[in-house]
């Protein structure tokens, strides 16, 4: 699992910006699920529900980009 300083530095180098409260929400199941947090809120309908919680497309993109560097397959 790649901390949220990498999640963040992939989010300025691919879209232009950091979304730090997609990478919160994403792993926010670790807290109760530790490693096995990952069969909650790595999905592509996860992905979907912050980008509408948040307005914002690239909220999408970030959580997609979350997923591929933790190695989740979607």
């Amino acid at each position: 699992m790649a901390r949220h300083k990498v999640h963040r530095l992939i989010d300025l180098m691919y879209l232009g910006r950091q979304y730090p409260q997609v990478h919160r929400w994403v792993d926010a199941p670790y807290k109760r699920l530790g490693k096995r947090h990952r069969i909650l809120r790595h999905d592509l309908l996860s992905a979907v529900i912050i980008a509408l919680k948040l307005r914002d497309a690239n909220a999408f993109r970030s959580a997609v980009l979350h997923y591929l560097t933790d190695g989740v397959e979607l």
